[in-house]
């Protein structure tokens, strides 16, 4: 008996929508379009995450660099005054280091120029043109070895090149392009802050699939001998020491060299370290935090557009109750019990707006896919974006039917009939 009461009023619902398709369907579209959201955020996040494990994996994790201050690169925060009037890490450290067992490969690394926007930019010209805020890295020959470089044409410099201080380098295709257009770049001169330098090298192109702004650093890279790089320049006197750590073995690699660097810069026992040990990933993993944080504020924003939705379907409901009392006063005199009244607008809201969130979720996967073939953007609709955009689109649709649904179960039938 139960049972076919539930199928009469499943019936019921259906032939209500399909009465109003249009109303219906005017119904559906703020919930669609805010389950899409949910779940084209859920894609773009997801994407993003693993677009960070890629190259997270991709950029040598095993790579430690030491520097005196506690962040490299890019960094996320200034150095605090007490790193800055910390004394340099200095080439000897750098040679210390290299006569280490456990480290793979050991380069010292000197920078001219930014990594970011900074009045203090390093010059590169040629053919009378000028490079945009290129960055001079003078670092040994086997930096390939530690990082991931990847030179496209010509070659990276030698052992002897470095030892002789020749004026070579190797650089990065965007300072290609801007220097020497469609010609090859490969043994022309460049000068740099004034030096002729030819070039060896030109790095592969960016793979496109970067973050925070790395693909935009590795089109402006040049890679030059370090010994070349510190006798133009002997007012740097800061370096920074990049050690390869073999698989596995990054924790003693970094415990090994913090013991030779602490006794070289005499730090007392038990008192911090005046240098920082940094991990290539590190940067990525700071990545992965403001995705999360990103997620936790975007996603509940989103589901919130969903109660616009809402909004909507309950005027609706309300509308659809005033229209529908004469069939509400008829069912109840022929015996429907205010319960099933109750429950029939509850199934046709929370149908409609779960159907809407079908629709959303379908919009979703669509944008995914797009994302993927079209820019190749790593996109994908993660597990708990549809359940999120489902969930909140059904119990959206249950809340929102309640008040019409309980005014519906509570109409005097003789009132109801005549339409009062």
């Amino acid at each position: 008996m139960q049972t076919q009461i539930f199928k009469d009023i499943v019936i019921t619902v259906f032939d209500s929508l399909r009465t109003h398709k249009l109303r219906s369907a005017l119904t559906l579209l703020g919930v669609v379009i805010g389950t899409a959201v949910v779940v084209m955020v859920g894609s773009v996040l997801t994407g993003l995450s693993a677009r960070v494990a890629a190259v997270s994996e991709k950029s040598a994790p095993n790579a430690i660099y030491f520097t005196k201050e506690e962040k490299i690169g890019p960094s996320f925060r200034r150095p605090s005054a007490e790193e800055r009037q910390r004394k340099d890490l200095t080439y000897e450290d750098a040679l210390a280091v290299a006569a280490l067992d456990k480290p793979q490969a050991v380069s010292p690394q000197k920078i001219r120029g930014s990594y970011g926007p900074s009045a203090n930019k390093a010059s590169m010209t040629a053919r009378g043109r000028e490079a945009i805020n290129p960055l001079i890295l003078g670092v040994w020959e086997n930096f390939p070895d530690i990082v991931s470089v990847s030179v496209e044409r010509g070659r990276f410099f030698t052992y002897a090149e470095r030892v002789n201080r020749v004026q070579v380098c190797v650089i990065g295709q965007g300072i290609a392009s801007q220097l020497f257009e469609e010609t090859d770049p490969v043994d022309q001169d460049v000068r740099i802050d004034g030096r002729v330098y030819r070039v060896v090298g030109v790095l592969t192109k960016a793979s496109g699939e970067g973050v925070i702004g790395s693909d935009e650093l590795d089109e402006r890279i040049v890679y030059a001998p370090f010994e070349t790089i510190a006798k133009q320049y002997p007012e740097i006197e800061g370096v920074a020491i990049v050690v390869r750590a073999p698989s596995g073995k990054v924790d003693e690699v970094i415990e090994q060299v913090t013991t030779t660097l602490r006794i070289r810069r005499n730090v007392p026992s038990g008192a911090e370290n005046n240098f920082g040990a940094n991990r290539a990933e590190q940067v990525f993993e700071v990545v992965q935090q403001i995705i999360v944080a990103l997620a936790a504020l975007v996603v509940p924003i989103a589901l919130a557009g969903l109660l616009v939705g809402g909004v909507g379907v309950m005027n609706i409901m309300l509308v659809s109750v005033t229209e529908r009392s004469p069939e509400i006063g008829i069912r109840r005199a022929l015996g429907a019990r205010r319960r099933d009244v109750l429950a029939q607008f509850l199934i046709e809201a929370a149908t409609l707006t779960g159907f809407g969130g079908l629709i959303g979720i379908a919009l979703g996967f669509l944008f995914a896919l797009a994302l993927q073939f079209i820019v190749n953007f790593p996109a994908a609709v993660p597990l708990w974006a549809i359940l999120a955009g489902f969930l909140t689109s059904t119990s959206v649709g249950l809340i929102a039917g309640m008040w019409p649904a309980v005014r519906a179960s509570r109409l005097d039938p003789v009132v109801a009939i005549r339409g009062e």
